[in-house]
Formats: C-alpha cells, structure tokens, sequence
C-alpha cells in the first residue's frame, strides 16, 4: 500500500481539501465587503492627511458637505516634505464653473514660512432629471415621463430644471431619446392657439374694451404675439395671447 493510500485510509489527507472548502464560505462572505468600497472612500483611503485638511478647509464655505465634492489639481512638491501648516485661506472663492485657489502658509524646516497655492475644482451633487423614454417634438412632459439621476456636477447647474415643476406642462422643443437629460434649453411653453381657431379679440385702450370674434392666422404659445382675422369685417390685425381663447389688441 503507497503512502497516499495508506494517508488516505487513515484520515490524514482530507485536511488540508476539508479547511479548503470550510473557508469558502468566509471568502465569499468577504467578497461583498472588499468590492462595496464607494469611489469616496477608495479616494479617501489615498489621499495624504496635508489633501485631507485642504478638502475639509473647502467643504466648510457650504451647508452639507455631504453634497460636495472637492478635487484637487495635484500637490506642490513643497507640501510632500516635513512642514507644518500655519494657515489656509482662500485666493479664491469657487466661481460659477466650481473652479477656486487656496494659499497654504507653511512653515518649513529653520522656521522659515512659505505660501503655496493650490488649485482646486468643487462638485455638487445635483438632482438630473432623465427621459424614461423616447419624446417627440412637441409633447408635453408629464410627471411619469421622467426619473430623477443624482450625480455631481462642477457648478454649471443653472441649465437644468431644480424641480418637477419646471417640466411637467411643457413641450420638448425637439425629439429626445430615452435615459436622455432634460435641460432648460429642450423646453418650451406649449402651443396655446392653433392656426384656424376661432378666438375672442379683445380690443381696449384702458377705456374703452371692444370684443368680437376672430380667426387665427398663426399658432402661439401664451404671450406670444400673432395675427387674426375678423370675422365680421374680414380685417387682419396682430394682437397677444393673454389666455387661452383670448387675443388682446391695443389701440
């Protein structure tokens, strides 16, 4: 009988499989915890403490520094030696583009201080709103027309809509597809007045108010300025969308 045989017979061998298999569980069970690291905290478990202290000096001018994130534009070399941190300022507040530049006083060995600046980029974490699916150039945006994609944006958030309200009851101004972001720019009042309606015209001078009946020669949106046509006299005048059957002349 070989040595292996023999081993095996005698309970020798199955160790080393059976621990084997026994950890595979304890592995797996690890996995989730190693592989569920947020991007946040992979950076931070990388940065030095001397970026660490600029980012929170940052985080400070805003209310939640949860919905911020900041990214600096390298270290100087001069803030990887031995120093100590006297102060940190800003040369410049974050602009509109989230762009800003620290000045770090340090003091260096022999005392002597120094000012390095740092440049420096900020990222807010803004609610997007998405297309659940494709849109056609003139339809009006209902509340389930879209879901709401958080991301971080670096300031330029004054082209997107900040709520709901913004969207719902407006028209795409041109075909979108699917998962495609809504921007202020892709909406548009919907049309009020098709051509061919028949509307009341509203003539007044802030004495006098003549109403009558017309046709609409152009289509408009509320407040747009079009031409109608009146049915008794035939005459074609240019008058306001102040409602939804009314054209508004002024005279």
């Amino acid at each position: 009988m070989g040595y292996g045989l023999w081993a095996k017979v005698n309970g020798f061998l199955p160790s080393t499989p059976v621990r084997f298999i026994c950890l595979l569980p304890i592995a797996y069970c690890l996995l989730p915890i190693i592989f569920c690291l947020s991007p946040g905290e992979v950076r931070a478990a990388d940065m030095s403490p001397m970026e660490m202290r600029i980012i929170q000096f940052v985080k400070q001018i805003y209310n939640d520094e949860n919905d911020v994130q900041v990214k600096l534009n390298g270290i100087p070399n001069q803030l990887k030696e031995k120093i100590q941190v006297k102060n940190i300022s800003f040369l410049r507040v974050p602009d509109v583009d989230g762009d800003g530049l620290c000045a770090v006083e340090v003091e260096g060995l022999g005392g002597k201080c120094r000012t390095v600046h740092v440049s420096f980029k900020v990222f807010a974490k803004r609610k997007l709103f998405v297309m659940k699916q494709n849109g056609k150039q003139g339809d009006i945006l209902r509340k389930t027309d879209v879901f709401i994609r958080e991301t971080y944006l670096n300031g330029k958030a004054a082209e997107y809509p900040s709520s709901i309200d913004e969207i719902v009851g407006r028209a795409l101004k041109r075909d979108l597809s699917m998962n495609a972001m809504v921007t202020k720019q892709m909406l548009e009042d919907p049309v009020t007045m098709q051509r061919g309606e028949t509307v009341d015209i509203v003539a007044e001078n802030g004495k006098i108010i003549v109403q009558t009946k017309g046709k609409t020669v152009d289509k408009g949106k509320m407040g747009d300025v079009i031409r109608v046509k009146n049915i008794t006299s035939g005459k074609e005048i240019q008058g306001r969308i102040t409602a939804n059957n009314t054209v508004t002349v002024e005279f």
